[in-house]
């Protein structure tokens, strides 16, 4: 039961090790990694978001459940994230404190993707693209809202606005939801050209990740590391199992649903946390504590899901 999960993991483990091996011996420049983020970034996962969800049948889905299991266990980690400030008893600083919103809020949309590749079906692995659509959406309005109001001290609506609609992430993802919706056409090579496209994604981005870790920061800030790593990839992925639970939700979107919330924290978090004045050193410390500690949860709430279910990942 463990060997498909050990299977789709190891992988991934090992492009990042690849990845951090090539940045400090035959590929050093930073100018170099920088551009493959931004290609990845920009070009190649908005092209394997577009094509994945504009293919997709969205009408078929239970909506209701789905959302509510992604955003109630969402918004129940960012209100735990920000109940200090409502009691006064907030031992963070407001920058610190957004590196820790974003520690337990935000998911690795590279991760569960490659996870997804190698544990679900077509669609499976739509439905895992739809769901990651809804999660950028929503996860980036409100880790901007609540960054913008925490380092400004006032929630500045334009701003806030502005950096969400220039995610490409979120860009791609309503570009394939209306083109679903439309039933967009396009020629058969225009399909294949998004998918070889969408193919060298995730192991591009898996090697960028390896190369962006700084095994130092793994023991920086380290209270705060278990803090956020225990929220993030324990809590988290037990609240949204309980929000399956109670909605019913067929086994196989919940296994969806679980993924991505059981992932590490996203590390395009340290961008954000630079760009509207977070703590970026903590946020740095933050994604690299749950990065590196991330798989072998994985690994073990995911062997627990199919104990607890009785299935199987293909």
């Amino acid at each position: 039961m463990i060997a498909p999960l050990l299977n789709a993991i190891a992988p991934l483990v090992l492009m990042m090790a690849l990845g951090h091996l090539l940045r400090r011996t035959l590929v050093r420049s930073e100018s170099v990694w920088s551009g493959i983020e931004s290609i990845v970034y920009y070009v190649l996962m908005p092209a394997l978001l577009f094509a994945t969800i504009a293919r997709a049948d969205l009408a078929a889905l239970p909506w209701s459940d789905l959302l509510v299991s992604l955003y109630g266990t969402i918004l129940i980690m960012a209100a735990l994230a920000l109940a200090p400030l409502a009691f006064g008893s907030a031992r963070l600083s407001n920058p610190t404190r957004t590196s820790l919103f974003q520690g337990v809020t935000r998911f690795n949309l590279y991760v569960s993707l490659a996870l997804g590749v190698s544990l679900f079906d077509a669609q499976g692995l739509a439905l895992l693209g739809l769901l990651s659509g809804a999660i950028v959406v929503f996860v980036n309005v409100l880790c901007v809202s609540v960054m913008v109001s925490l380092t400004s001290g006032s929630l500045d609506w334009k701003r806030m606005l502005t950096e969400v609609g220039k995610n490409p992430l979120l860009l791609a993802c309503l570009a394939g939801g209306g083109a679903s919706a439309f039933n967009l056409w396009l020629p058969a090579f225009g399909w294949h050209t998004l998918e070889r496209l969408g193919q060298t994604a995730l192991p591009l981005s898996l090697l960028a990740i390896g190369a962006g870790l700084s095994i130092d920061k793994f023991s920086q800030n380290l209270p705060l590391n278990l803090y956020a790593g225990a929220g993030q990839l324990v809590l988290k992925p037990l609240i949204a199992w309980g929000f399956v639970w109670a909605t019913g939700l067929d086994v196989v979107y919940g296994a969806v649903v679980f993924l991505l919330l059981a992932t590490p924290t996203a590390p395009s978090s340290y961008i954000l946390a630079r760009k509207l004045g977070g703590d970026s050193q903590a946020m740095a410390s933050i994604i690299v504590f749950q990065t590196v500690v991330g798989f072998a949860t994985l690994l073990a709430l995911l062997t627990l899901w199919q104990v607890v279910n009785g299935v199987r990942f293909t």
